[in-house]
Order: C-alpha cells, then sequence, then structure tokens
C-alpha cells in the first residue's frame, strides 16, 4: 500500500502530463526497484505477475506500471475523439490535412508520415494501435468512438 499511496500518484502525474514514447526496459527497472523495495534486497518469494494480479484472483494488486500508462495515454486520445479541448487540438493539430478521427482508424499513417513527425502524436498513436490490436475484436463494429469512451 506505501506503492500505491506514495509513489503511484507521483508516476500517474507523470505519464499524464507527458505523454512521451517509453520503452520496455522502463516498467522493467521500475519493477525491478519496486521488487526491491518490497523484499529488502532478498529473494523475491512471489513472482511479480502474482504480485501485480487483482485482489479477487488471488493477487497483492501490486500497480502494473505498463497498463497505467496505456490508460494515461487513453486519456490523450479520448480528447482526440471527442473534440472538446479545442486549445489542445489546435496546439497538436496544427499541421494535418486530415482530422483526428482519420488517424486513429486509417492505417495510411505511413504514407502521410507527417503525422508521426509529432513526437507527443507518435507515442499516443503507438499506444493506440498496441491497445487496438488488444482489444479491436471485444469492440463491436457499429459503436462509434464517441460511444466507446463515453
Amino acid at each position: 500500500s506505501t506503492i500505491k499511496m506514495n509513489v503511484l500518484p507521483k508516476i500517474l502525474y507523470l505519464f499524464q502530463t507527458i505523454p512521451i514514447k517509453i520503452g520496455k526496459t522502463f516498467f522493467d527497472d521500475l519493477n525491478k526497484i519496486v521488487l526491491r523495495f518490497i523484499w529488502q534486497g532478498r529473494k523475491a518469494r512471489i513472482k511479480l505477475k502474482l504480485l501485480q494480479d487483482a485482489r479477487i484472483r488471488g493477487g497483492f494488486a501490486l500497480p502494473n506500471w505498463e497498463i497505467y500508462y496505456q490508460a494515461t495515454s487513453l486519456m490523450w486520445i479520448k480528447e482526440w475523439i471527442t473534440l472538446r479541448n479545442t486549445r489542445l487540438l489546435i496546439l497538436e493539430g496544427h499541421d494535418l490535412l486530415l482530422g483526428w478521427h482519420a488517424f486513429l482508424w486509417y492505417g495510411g499513417t505511413k504514407t502521410q508520415g507527417y503525422f508521426r513527425r509529432h513526437y507527443i502524436r507518435e507515442a499516443l498513436f503507438l499506444n493506440w494501435q498496441k491497445i487496438k490490436k488488444q482489444c479491436y475484436l471485444k469492440i463491436p463494429t457499429w459503436v462509434s468512438t464517441i460511444e466507446a469512451f463515453s
């Protein structure tokens, strides 16, 4: 609970305010630091996956940093889809030829490389592609993007 109360809010704040591309090694290093704190430098007796599993399923509900990172990137993508925060859309999309919706569902970002030149858009788009690949079959095709994020 110390990690959830002290470390998690600070990490979440960083994830929410700085949406950059973070590699797998960052999350691995963060997990190693947390495990070293939990086990006080001794050998771990419980696997990390069990520690990060939900309490309902018998885990210890330790934060899975990568899932939190993906969730915070979905918050930014929600702003793209709902089109409510016009200042953000103008700031990030000043050089776009197509709308934001087109790039989320359209596979033509390779032909229109200007979309991925922006480092925030690229990080969010890569996370969106990863999440879409995991969950695409679970989302009905008749659901619009606004309904999915509401």
